[in-house]
């Protein structure tokens, strides 16, 4: 069994840290969080971060913007814990997530609802994208309103490919889920075969899985650094008339976005948020 790092973060303020930090950590390996005491204020908040012990790398926390940034204090202990099973432990803490009566997310171990639209089964493995996160949310409500019969649709940055299995679920012909974590491609996999999504395919890779591809719907709920060093290849990738959605990064984080998308080619679309985080949608010329 694998033995785990708990990180026990102070943060000051809370919001929107705590759920930044969260995002940023993910991106590095962590793969659990728990979130603790907030005091009644919010200038206060806990995180409990996990990492398999021989991933864990101190150096690595330095480089992260949350506790980089001067508008935010954040302190830090770590501490080796005793071998557990972390998706037992997960599964039971895991309520299914309703969007309107548009979409239903359960986990397998859950009884269908009948009502919703869409029903979208995850097993629970710590990866990202259970529908819980706001940044999740937000890419579901904006993918409703867009026609996707016979498209071409990417995922990138995956998680548990939620968004994929929305698509072909919508109509897609063909849909490409992208992550980099090894975990997160095994667990989009199992979940594709829960959702009977035989058009989507799940690769193990970053951006650059992009190349010489096109697609006429993109979605990236990743890190604002990583949409931005990505925004050239999302440019090239999109066809005309092609829709791209990116979340993942916070409201003052959007001018940086739209300003990289429309050096390369695109037109915004769509703004919304959902409280801490924000999305963009953009189009790209016909």
């Amino acid at each position: 069994m694998v033995h785990y790092t708990e990180i026990t973060f102070l943060i000051a303020p809370a919001l929107p840290w705590r759920e930044i930090l969260m995002v940023e950590l993910a991106e590095i390996g962590y793969d659990s969080f728990v979130e603790g005491h907030t005091d009644r204020m919010g200038d206060t908040g806990e995180l409990r971060a996990y990492i398999p012990t021989d991933r864990f790398d101190p150096a690595a926390l330095d480089g992260l913007m949350a506790l980089r940034d001067p508008h935010v204090s954040v302190s830090w202990t770590s501490q080796g814990i005793a071998p557990r099973n972390w998706n037992a432990e997960w599964e039971r803490s895991f309520r299914p997530v309703e969007i309107d009566r548009d979409i239903r997310i359960r986990a397998e171990f859950h009884p269908s609802v009948p009502g919703f639209a869409h029903e979208l089964i995850i097993t629970p493995r710590m990866a990202f994208g259970t529908g819980h996160h706001a940044t999740t949310r937000l890419m579901l409500r904006a993918m409703l309103p867009l026609d996707l019969q016979g498209k071409d649709v990417c995922d990138l940055g995956c998680g548990t490919g939620v968004l994929a299995f929305l698509a072909e679920q919508r109509g897609a012909r063909h849909v490409l889920a992208v992550d980099n974590e090894d975990g997160a491609v095994d667990n989009a996999r199992h979940n594709a075969r829960l959702n009977g999504c035989e058009r989507t395919i799940v690769e193990k890779g970053d951006a650059s899985a992009l190349d010489g591809r096109s697609f006429d719907l993109i979605l990236a709920n990743i890190e604002r650094n990583v949409l931005l060093d990505a925004m050239p290849r999302f440019g090239r990738s999109l066809r005309p008339g092609g829709a791209l959605f990116l979340g993942g990064f916070t409201p003052e984080d959007r001018h940086m976005l739209a300003q990289s998308a429309k050096k390369h080619g695109l037109v915004i679309a769509e703004r919304s948020q959902d409280g801490d985080w924000a999305l963009l949608g953009c189009r790209k010329p016909a």
